[in-house]
């Protein structure tokens, strides 16, 4: 009977021990990299980025998502940003007469890379 109330201790101990860890939700930034190359995969320092999300509507308010943030590429050609939410974000990536358009999925508490051609 000893046995058996020991076994039981221990088995609530091992779940209630773990129930923290499984059901904690991870909450930090949602963050991003940015590479810009060109079509022979060189990368391009000084190109301008924009990440945007301009056509999302709330249903419930009816107010438009106003997300716009802008960066200048590193000597290595990435460049980087944080939110605090995941979003769907459009890229826009230029340098003189050469663009390009892509689009990237932000995810909570981890960084996402992406690399933008531009022509």
């Amino acid at each position: 009977m000893r046995t058996l109330i020991k076994l039981i201790l221990v088995s609530l101990v091992v779940i209630f021990a773990g129930f923290p860890i499984i059901s904690c939700k991870k909450t930090g930034p949602a963050d991003c990299v940015i590479t810009v190359v060109d079509s022979n995969g060189t990368r391009i320092p000084q190109a301008t980025v924009i990440l945007k999300q301009d056509s999302v509507v709330n249903s419930t308010t009816g107010v438009q998502a106003s997300i716009y943030e802008e960066g200048i590429t590193d000597g290595s050609g990435s460049v980087s940003f944080s939110f605090k939410l995941e979003a769907v974000l459009n890229i826009e990536a230029s340098r003189g007469l050469k663009s390009g358009r892509d689009f990237i999925r932000l995810e909570q508490s981890k960084t996402v890379s992406k690399s933008v051609v531009i022509r």
